[in-house]
């Protein structure tokens, strides 16, 4: 293959990142079309990314059936992951799917069936897996560095999706987001979760609307357990009602601690405590890197993956889309009842 031919379908502020990435690979990658219903925006991109007019469509199964393409980005609305993404397997073609993977778990599994029958290669845009210094902790964590994990704090949040991010605001609507901020932010926090320690067994959640004046929930926060072999517990808490704060990740093991705040160098500290009270401890930092973020880094893993190169880290598939769904719904479940819930996968 010389070249990747891809097509992004929803080419809103996430469809930019990802055009964006593929347009900075042009010895590998094809922008061959793209797609989305504005189109004022279809233009707009069509032009900055050099895609001629008769390859920008307003319908993305007219897009897949009349271009040769070997790799799609499904870039929309949450609602519309599950059908897009569908569509593009069946047309053949390998898929990068914008997160949530999709809204049910009855369309995970479906989505599951038709990837085992068309076997294209399939990634979940967990970006925050491809931050450099994410990748230097997963590694840390495989060594031993501190030990065996018993805790895990994620702490994702900001503001919220800001005026002129989104096409619109349906990151506020439930009919098109499916949620808020634990769907948004808690899919990554989720995702980051089981990358460093391991599957969650069973969480418990309080989702709410503190502050914002939308139909879906700003604030969450969710108690997890990693089951009784890990010996592991962890919290998360995303909102989008957050101007200052922490954002990032803690990691506790028996051996020392593990600190990722976001946008900033890590810190891991190892140490022991003497029966005589004493304490001998070292810090170290993990440098944050210089070059390419996590984005960018993401694009260049998927188009890795299709040319069937080696990636800087493992690719987030389809378990592991299915598997961040099945936690994130039991914590929908878990806010509603009041009760603990055991994920279901």
């Amino acid at each position: 293959m010389a070249k990747l031919n891809v097509g992004v379908i929803g080419t809103g502020s996430i469809g930019n990142v990802h055009l964006t990435g593929y347009a900075e690979d042009p010895k590998n990658v094809n922008i061959q079309a793209i797609c989305d219903i504005n189109a004022s925006r279809l233009a707009e991109m069509g032009e900055k990314f050099g895609v001629p007019a008769e390859h920008r469509y307003r319908d993305y199964n007219k897009m897949l059936a009349s271009e040769s393409l070997d790799a799609v980005s499904v870039c929309t609305p949450n609602k519309f992951h599950y059908e897009m993404g569908r569509a593009v397997l069946l047309a053949h073609c390998d898929l990068l799917l914008e997160k949530p993977m999709v809204l049910t778990i009855e369309q995970a599994r479906d989505l599951k069936k038709v990837l085992a029958a068309n076997p294209q290669k399939f990634m979940v845009a967990f970006s925050h897996r491809f931050i450099p210094v994410n990748i230097q902790a997963k590694k840390l964590l495989d060594k031993g560095a501190i030990g065996k994990p018993y805790m895990i704090r994620v702490r994702y949040a900001h503001t919220g999706p800001f005026p002129g991010w989104a096409q619109g605001n349906w990151f506020y609507k439930k009919s098109q987001a499916g949620g808020g901020a634990m769907l948004d932010m808690g899919i990554h926090a989720i995702d980051m979760c089981q990358y460093l320690v391991g599957p969650i067994a069973t969480v418990q959640a309080e989702i709410r609307t503190l502050r914002k004046d939308i139909e879906v929930d700003d604030n969450a926060i969710m108690l997890l357990d990693f089951g009784p072999a890990a010996k592991c517990l962890g919290y998360i808490e995303v909102g989008w009602t957050s101007p200052a704060g922490f954002a990032g990740i803690e990691i506790y093991g028996d051996k020392g601690c593990i600190t990722l705040e976001l946008g900033q160098d890590g810190k891991i500290v190892r140490g022991v405590r003497r029966p005589d009270g004493t304490t001998e401890s070292r810090e170290e930092i993990i440098p944050m890197g210089e070059g390419k973020t996590h984005w960018p880094m993401q694009l260049e893993s998927f188009i890795k993956y299709c040319l069937g190169k080696k990636t800087i880290t493992g690719i987030p598939g389809m378990e592991e889309g299915v598997s961040s769904l099945a936690v994130a719904l039991a914590a929908s479940e878990s806010s509603k009842t009041g009760k603990r819930v055991k994920v279901k996968r």
